[in-house]
């Protein structure tokens, strides 16, 4: 077992400065305010690299990468995040061990990924709470209990050392340009959709088997399709495998798009479709499959109020772009929600970038719904925000670079309502106020992997005894995005 972690380091620092040709990259960082898709599963092509001299000839690979004469390409890295540290008031040390292997292929209009990651993991004490009180249900005698943890991006969990987690997961993903006018795209994977850091319907931490389509009707007007099968982790009181399956839903979203230059609004609607309940699963209704939107008023209880709504964009000058959304569940005005941000992105100058991004998110109270079997919901978790409903959140997050090191900080600060839970059972409530920060320096060893070094202090202070105080170093592919902001 040593033997393979020494290895498996040994890979990483190759990774870190081996190099070759144009590649296939995974969540790539952008230095500009991105206008040109509105859902993506995070793949880009990477140019050929200046040929440079020192350590800066090495920075521009993956570890692996093969083109062939018809340009079809695949390419391979490690993934990692390798960390430990110390939180004030606690015994013992903090860590993650985090490895796994991302590919990434494509020839032409297509292209796909496939990652896995393994984790062993021991969590400052608001993070172990907020990952337990999502876990699993299983039925007993009497009652159901909670077992296990689910990992906001990651998968649930099985214990380790007492207090900590150990969990896996992979995800796959793919998009095909079938014409000029017709795309698909979708896998086990996330989304990227929201401009700011989460949105209000549906955010990146979400691992769900989703389909999907893009139409151009018309110059600038685009129709969307996805329709996916959602999990909650309550399993079943009777089965035949080894293993009591999952309760399933269905999930299905239509969006119209208008797009311009500097300006894009949308309308959304969105429906969860009932599999049966908690003893036995039953087939989605056949309404499901339409293409449409509206047919949900077929299925009688079947189906859960829509979630509707608009959705936006505008950029006034070029360093600037400025998005809103604004939903409903059904006709309930308890159930509206907004956000509202501003992304601030401007020029780089003699190796000098920044950005900023600020929201302001409102969940109504019975948002995400009131109760499991036709929540808006994924692993035990909500679509959109992860605090749930009830919810009012500033999120503001900014980042300075000078070639290749940087500082970043992301604070946040919320208050709650008695919003409905969309839980199994009533096993997390949301804190009445919190202030969180997180701030981070580091140093970019490999741009093309996100490949860094990184000393990084969380700092947060709620209305209960989860507080923290804790500073960590370590080495991490930084393509995740920081899903323990709650």
């Amino acid at each position: 077992m040593v033997k393979i972690q020494w290895c498996f380091l040994v890979l990483i620092l190759w990774s870190a400065f081996h190099s070759t040709g144009q590649i296939l990259v995974y969540q790539q960082p952008k230095d500009h305010i991105n206008l040109e898709n509105w859902i993506d599963i995070g793949l880009s092509r990477s140019q050929n690299p200046r040929k440079q001299k020192g350590f800066y000839r090495y920075d521009s690979l993956y570890v692996l990468s093969y083109r062939d004469s018809l340009g079809a390409t695949i390419n391979a890295t490690p993934i990692f995040s390798l960390w430990a540290g110390k939180e004030n008031g606690k015994n013992g040390l903090k860590y993650q061990n985090s490895r796994g292997l991302l590919v990434t292929a494509g020839h032409r209009k297509f292209s796909c990924f496939a990652l896995i990651m393994e984790n062993q993991a021991l969590l400052a004490e608001y993070q172990n709470q907020f990952i337990k009180s999502h876990g699993e249900y299983y039925p007993g005698a009497i009652a159901y209990s909670q077992q296990n943890g689910m990992v906001p991006g990651g998968g649930r969990t099985k214990p380790f050392k007492n207090t900590g987690f150990d969990y896996s997961y992979s995800q796959g993903g793919m998009e095909w340009d079938l014409s000029s006018r017709i795309s698909i795209f979708g896998g086990n994977c996330s989304l990227n959709i929201s401009e700011g850091m989460r949105s209000l319907f549906w955010s990146n931490h979400n691992q769900a088997a989703v389909i999907g389509s893009k139409i151009m009707l018309a110059p600038h007007i685009q129709y969307f399709m996805i329709k996916g099968r959602l999990f909650d982790l309550i399993r079943k009181p009777s089965y035949a495998n080894v293993e009591s399956p999952y309760y399933k839903k269905g999930y299905s979203m239509n969006a119209l798009m208008y797009t311009a230059k500097k300006f894009r609004a949308g309308i959304l609607y969105q429906t969860i479709w009932k599999g049966g309940d908690s003893i036995k699963e039953q087939p989605l209704s056949s309404w499901f499959w339409s293409p449409l939107p509206g047919f949900d008023q077929f299925a009688s209880n079947r189906v859960s109020l829509p979630q509707w709504g608009m959705i936006g964009h505008y950029q006034p000058i070029s360093s600037l772009l400025l998005y809103g959304e604004a939903f409903c569940r059904g006709l309930n005005r308890n159930n509206f929600s907004y956000q509202v941000g501003a992304t601030f992105f401007p020029a780089s100058r003699n190796g000098w970038t920044f950005s900023l991004n600020t929201a302001i998110n409102h969940v109504g109270t019975s948002f995400y719904g009131d109760n499991y079997a036709l929540s808006f919901s994924n692993n035990n978790l909500p679509l959109g925000s992860l605090l749930g409903n009830g919810t009012q959140e500033l999120l503001l997050s900014c980042k300075l670079k000078y070639k290749r090191f940087y500082v970043g900080g992301l604070m946040q600060y919320y208050t709650s309502l008695i919003g409905k839970t969309i839980l199994f059972r009533d096993t997390y409530s949301v804190e009445n106020k919190v202030f969180h920060g997180i701030g981070e320096i580091g140093f970019v060893l490999n741009p093309l992997t996100q490949c860094v070094l990184f000393g990084l202090f969380d700092y947060r202070n709620g209305s209960t005894s989860l507080n923290t105080k804790m500073f960590t170093l370590g080495m991490k592919t930084a393509i995740f995005t920081q899903q323990h902001v709650y």
